[in-house]
């Protein structure tokens, strides 16, 4: 079931120094607002974009309530409580969004154990559960109900036996769709996605797309430099 993990992660968070700055969040979130709501008159679209940054305000100020004990970097925020037990420690990245939204966000972190999240990731209703190391990369997806362990918990022959245990990493730019099951000793490797309802037990090479139970590569995915985007169908 383990494999050795075969692509070196990058570095999972960046000085702060690296980080967008407010001005500029303000200036991409307006023109997001702005795309959804063209036909809009401006003062329309601007009491949109003040709805918008109240609502955004409130989720990065439920993160003190909603994260305390866990290590963050700026405007982390929260959608819906989470549901936390953290006994080792959590690092999140710049700009992380944890959203209970469609399922509520689980995160088990033994003692001992690192869950780590890089900049720019999206945790939407997954369940990780922690007995080791779970790392996350930059700018990764994962769906609602999409299950993360690092650890057997039992033997398949004896279940008073103490299961297998080994790290998962998942690499910058990928995307695991909902319903997924990730078990220990994976690697995800960059830019890769896993299908809906896939049960991941050995690593996926990087800009691969995998489905089936147990996964299996599909077909090979576009690196950033071709102009192919992945179909949002089979990944989000």
């Amino acid at each position: 079931m383990t494999t050795t993990a075969a692509y070196p992660l990058s570095t999972t968070s960046r000085p702060d120094s690296a980080a967008p700055r407010l001005g500029q969040l303000l200036r991409q979130r307006w023109q997001q607002v702005a795309g959804r709501y063209p036909h809009r008159t401006a003062a329309r679209q601007g009491l949109a974009f003040v709805a918008d940054g109240l609502v955004g305000a409130l989720r990065l100020l439920s993160t003190g309530l909603y994260l305390r004990g866990v290590q963050r970097g700026r405007f982390v925020s929260v959608r819906g409580r989470p549901l936390l037990r953290n006994e080792g420690r959590i690092e999140l990245g710049h700009r992380v969004r944890v959203w209970s939204h469609v399922s509520r966000v689980k995160l088990f972190v033994a003692p001992g154990a690192v869950l780590q999240v890089g900049d720019d990731s999206r945790l939407n209703g997954v369940h990780i559960s922690v007995s080791r190391r779970v790392t996350i990369g930059r700018h990764v997806r994962l769906g609602p109900n999409v299950v993360i362990l690092d650890d057997d918990f039992h033997d398949a022959a004896n279940h008073q036996a103490t299961g297998q245990q080994a790290p998962v990493c998942i690499h910058d730019h990928a995307w695991v769709a909902m319903n997924a099951l990730i078990l220990q000793g994976v690697t995800i490797g960059e830019g890769a996605a896993v299908a809906a309802g896939a049960v991941v037990t050995r690593d996926v090479p990087p800009y691969t797309l995998v489905a089936g139970v147990p996964a299996r590569v599909i077909r090979q995915l576009p690196r950033p430099d071709q102009s192919v985007s992945v179909s949002s169908s089979l990944v989000s």
